[in-house]
Formats: structure tokens, C-alpha cells, sequence
């Protein structure tokens, strides 16, 4: 199941049950989530290159 249709699943639920959804998500512990992670500038650079070599005509378009 996707992030987004569990999310429809919550809008479809009525308000009282939204508004358990919404306590257990505000009680989470940030703690147990994983590490964001962050790309390193060698890493931006080598994406943003492949994306600009990749779509040249695109980017070119979007320019203009």
C-alpha cells in the first residue's frame, strides 16, 4: 500500500477517527525515525549535471 493510499484511507475515515490518526502521529518519537540523510556537494553536482545533460532540450525550453 502507498503513502498515498493510506492517506486517502485517513480523509475517507470519519472525524473522530482522523482524529486518533492525528494524536498517534503527533506522539510518535522522532527519535525512532531514520536519519535524514543529505547529499554531499559532489553528489548535487554529479545529479545536476546528468539532469542537465540528460534534458538539455527541456531545460533549454524552460530558459526561455
Amino acid at each position: 500500500m502507498t503513502a498515498v493510499q493510506i492517506i486517502d484511507q485517513i480523509r475517507a475515515l470519519p472525524p473522530d477517527e482522523q482524529a486518533k490518526i492525528r494524536e498517534f502521529v503527533q506522539r510518535m518519537d522522532p527519535a525512532a525515525l531514520p536519519p535524514v540523510r543529505y547529499a554531499d556537494d559532489k553528489t548535487v553536482a554529479e545529479a545536476a549535471k546528468w539532469a542537465f545533460d540528460e534534458h538539455a532540450d527541456l531545460m533549454r525550453k524552460l530558459s526561455q
